[in-house]
């Protein structure tokens, strides 16, 4: 078998997660859109960062499984219904959600190393060094949201494109 079964199934499961995130992700754009009037905000992070989702996991799907003739299986997502009530709330849990999905195509790299899939945990070193830039992107809205504070968030809003270090170069 030229992928394990444990870096498949690994695999699998991390790109069901670009699905839920892109699904996460676009409820909270809506919310920012709708619900707080940041339509500067809602559109960069709509395009470049919930839209980042599907095409990950068509790259993940592509070098990964495919080009080794393993066909991907797509898993069920989750409804998103959430509902949020402080934008500082809305962009630290952006940052923690860019984050734990780090940390998940951290461990798929560690799974495809530790079965010897080095082809497979090659391309996806390179797929992490990519998204690196989503997790610095993270950081600093976090870290601006914070200073700006609830109270500035139209402020914030009319800023962000001043601190925004994402382009139609990432993806």
């Amino acid at each position: 078998m030229i992928v394990s079964k444990p870096t498949q199934d690994a695999l699998m499961e991390l790109i069901k997660q670009c699905f839920i995130e892109n699904r996460k992700l676009d409820r909270i754009v809506s919310i920012l859109n709708v619900k707080f009037a940041m339509n500067e905000t809602a559109n960069l992070i709509h395009h470049n960062i919930a839209h980042y989702f599907p095409g990950l996991s068509d790259e993940i799907g592509s070098l990964c499984l495919e080009r080794y003739n393993i066909s991907v299986l797509y898993g069920e997502t989750p409804s998103a219904f959430e509902d949020y009530d402080k934008v500082v709330e809305i962009i630290h849990i952006i940052e923690n959600r860019i984050i734990d999905f780090q940390s998940a195509m951290m461990a798929v790299c560690k799974i495809a190393f530790e079965n010897n899939d080095i082809n497979v945990y090659t391309d996806m070193l390179g797929l992490l060094t990519g998204y690196n830039r989503l997790v610095e992107q993270a950081i600093l809205m976090a870290d601006k949201i914070d200073y700006y504070g609830e109270d500035k968030i139209m402020e914030f809003d009319h800023d962000i494109s001043h601190f925004w270090i994402l382009g139609e170069d990432e993806k």
